[in-house]
């Protein structure tokens, strides 16, 4: 039985705190009285009733239980005390804040304070919090792949002997295989012009290795950059074909 913030255990005679666990021992008198309250929550026990205690005689004198009942207040505090009511010329009657079922109680030696509870509670969302940021963190560095540099660097002459440079740019060294299979296609090509304005080419390819990025570059005044970007979304991409070597005319 739940009176404000205490849990009444009649088989214990005493008052238990419920969020620290702490108990409060019941004097003789006060465990009469509010066992007797307690046995009929919301019937009103007149002064004798409550002295009697079911009995032929007396167990404690009317003073006793007036007393008991101030006591009684005085422990369970201000959430508690009003469970506790005085029916004027007719005695007292209780009204607990909640009435449990004894065989859901967990054993008394069993239960963890309140406060412990809570205090695991906060721990456990503390660990889920702090091993999620580390996850996070993980994928964060191993998706990383650093700032795009220029792994490598080839020359060709084309037929009229001009010097092109073709760099295979990367942020991930996995790419630098594919990116040379498409680099030869295009130096193949670009050894077959009779002229060509730029200089400099720079191959890219995506980290999922669907897109192919080749810019070109004349470094001649005025500088001039063409950018081509070539997507191919099968399983083995081929981006450089004959037709479109045709079809975006690189030697001009």
């Amino acid at each position: 039985m739940i009176l404000g913030e205490y849990r009444f255990i009649a088989d214990r005679g005493c008052l238990q705190h419920l969020e620290s666990s702490a108990t409060v021992t019941l004097t003789r008198s006060e465990l009469i009285v509010l066992g007797q309250l307690a046995e009929k929550p919301g019937i009103t026990l007149s002064k004798k009733e409550l002295s009697f205690a079911g009995t032929d005689s007396a167990q404690i004198s009317e003073s006793a239980v007036v007393k008991a009942v101030f006591t009684l207040r005085q422990t369970l505090g201000d959430a508690g005390a009003h469970c506790l009511h005085t029916i004027p010329k007719e005695g007292y009657q209780l009204l607990p804040s909640q009435i449990e079922d004894p065989s859901e109680l967990e054993p008394t030696s069993r239960r963890l304070p309140r406060t412990f509870v809570k205090g695991m509670q906060i721990l456990s969302l503390l660990a889920v919090v702090v091993v999620s940021m580390l996850f996070f963190w993980r994928t964060s560095v191993s998706n990383y792949e650093g700032p795009p540099i220029t792994a490598e660097s080839i020359a060709i002459t084309n037929h009229s002997g001009q010097k092109i440079s073709l760099d295979f740019v990367t942020s991930s060294q996995a790419n630098i295989a594919e990116m040379k299979r498409y680099g030869d296609v295009l130096a193949q090509h670009i050894t077959q012009c009779e002229y060509s304005q730029w200089q400099r080419v720079k191959i890219a390819l995506s980290h999922d290795q669907q897109m192919l990025n080749i810019t070109l570059f004349s470094l001649a005044s005025p500088i001039r950059i063409r950018n081509m970007k070539i997507s191919d979304f099968r399983a083995r991409p081929e981006f450089i074909s004959a037709n479109w070597l045709k079809e975006v005319k690189i030697c001009e």
